[in-house]
Parts: structure tokens; sequence; C-alpha cells
């Protein structure tokens, strides 16, 4: 394809070396492009002065293949077969990346995610250039502050007091307050699985020991009783799922340690639920 040659047509006069005045034609090709070279038909005839001159074609009939000749209208007459417009491609968008915090110290508040696709194919010959490849959204991380009511060690109770604590719960005048028996009846019993992590060794009672050791997972039982005090339905120094804290039994001195929550079920009762769980009360 001929995007960008000069048409150049033959002179049919012979010019001789000797009748033209190569700085007078210097000057005249600024003007009329023109070029000289050997005439072939003589070339045998031994004269090296037989040169023939051409006449270049004008600059209105250059033509183009690249992106910019539909813009200025210089495309060549076989471009739209041999050059057709190619389009961006894109892949699809990736899915958004986490909020990224502005604030590196709290690491809560303010964020911006961010999602990218990839460029499959570049525009060519003047097709539909590239949509953006990135994109950009604000995010909020909600900050966690320790409530007031929050206790720093979860109290403990052996199980066997359960029937004995809703008995005596239940013969308090207390709840049969109005503003009472209505936030009564929005709590339920749930149960808390928790791994002993490290237990502290001043803690010796064998009864207690045989329960509370290292790698033993137990269930402790939140009773609406343990609830009512607190401004949020779940009970005291209670974590969320795969956080350490600290526990203490109630009674037995120097018996306490950590522990790492597992998981909670809603509306169960230990024995009921986990039978072959050690078990024991949240206070």
């Amino acid at each position: 394809m001929a995007c960008s040659e000069f048409n150049r047509i033959r002179r049919h006069e012979k010019v001789d070396r000797g009748m033209v005045d190569y700085d007078e034609y210097s000057l005249l090709s600024r003007h009329i492009p023109l070029t000289i070279a050997d005439d072939l038909e003589y070339a045998d005839s031994g004269n090296s002065s037989d040169k023939m001159m051409y006449l270049e074609g004008s600059h209105d009939n250059l033509c183009y293949c690249d992106e910019r000749c539909i813009t200025f209208g210089d495309c060549c007459s076989d471009y739209t077969f041999v050059c057709p417009p190619s389009d961006c491609l894109v892949t699809q968008w990736n899915e958004w990346s986490t909020c990224v915090i502005n604030n590196k110290i709290d690491k809560c508040g303010h964020g911006v995610r961010t999602r990218i696709r990839q460029i499959r194919q570049e525009a060519r010959y003047g097709g539909a250039e590239c949509p953006p490849v990135v994109e950009k959204t604000l995010c909020f991380k909600e900050c966690f502050h320790e409530n007031s009511d929050t206790t720093t060690v979860a109290l403990l109770i052996d199980y066997q007091y359960s029937k004995i604590r809703e008995t005596l719960s239940r013969d308090n005048v207390y709840w049969d307050l109005p503003e009472v028996a209505q936030k009564v009846a929005k709590l339920s019993y749930y149960c808390v699985t928790y791994e002993i992590g490290w237990v502290n060794r001043n803690c010796v009672d064998k009864k207690i020991i045989s329960k509370l050791y290292s790698g033993n997972i137990i269930c402790a039982e939140c009773q609406p009783e343990a609830q009512l005090h607190r401004s949020t339905l779940r009970c005291a120094s209670d974590l969320n799922d795969g956080d350490y804290g600290l526990w203490k039994l109630i009674g037995p001195p120097y018996c306490n340690g950590i522990w790492r929550r597992i998981s909670r079920t809603d509306n169960c009762r230990c024995d009921q639920k986990f039978p072959g769980k050690d078990s024991y009360l949240l206070v």
C-alpha cells in the first residue's frame, strides 16, 4: 500500500546536465518538487550526461493511515479495509479493595477503596480511546471505643448454680418494674465457646484444674440476669470471635488465666447444646 509515497510523473523531455544549473535547480526545487536521475533508456549509450527530470506529485496528494487521518481528512483510499478502526479493549473491574484508612494511628475513620481493570488492547487507527482503568470511592471504618461498663476480666461461676441464680432473680420484685420487664422481654440465653489458654499455676484445686486447663474448650452461658444491668445485650467482658481476654473463677484464689473466644450460639443453654463440654456461667 502506497500510503506515504509520492506519485511521480515522468516528463518526456530529456534534460542535459549542461542545460541545468544545479544552484538554480536547488533554488527551484524548493517551490517545484523535481528529481533528476539516470535515464535507463540511454544507460548503454555511454553518455553519462544523459539525465531525466521527474516532477514530484503535489504534497496535497499525500495520504496517511495513522490515527489522526480521520481528523485531518487525509486518509488513503484503502484505509477503511486495510486500516480499520480498532477500539480499546479492557477487562472487567476487579473487586473493590479493603478500606485504606487515612488515619494511620487509630486505623479507623475515613478512607479510600480502589478497584482497577487492565487494558487488553490499545486503540488503533482512530478507534475509541481507553476508558479509565482506576476507580476510587470513599469508605468509612467505624471506630470502636471501649464502653464504660466493660470490665477487663470475665467473671465465672460454676454451672451448678444455674438454677439457683434463676430462682433468686425471679423472686426479686425488681423484675416486676415496667421498664425492667420491658427490657427482660428482649433478653435471651446464649452460649459462648472459649478455648482455655494460659492458666495461673497457683490454681491448684484438682476439681477446677480438671476443667480449666490449657487447650480445653468450655461453654460459658450468658443468662438474661447477667445482661440486665448492661447497656448492650451481652455479658460483661464477652469478646468477639477470635479475640483473647482474661477470665477469673469466683471463689478460689488465683484461679484465673487467658482464653480465646471461638463462637457464639444464640437461644442456647450449655447443658442442652453442649452437654459434653465443661460449662460455666458468665457473671
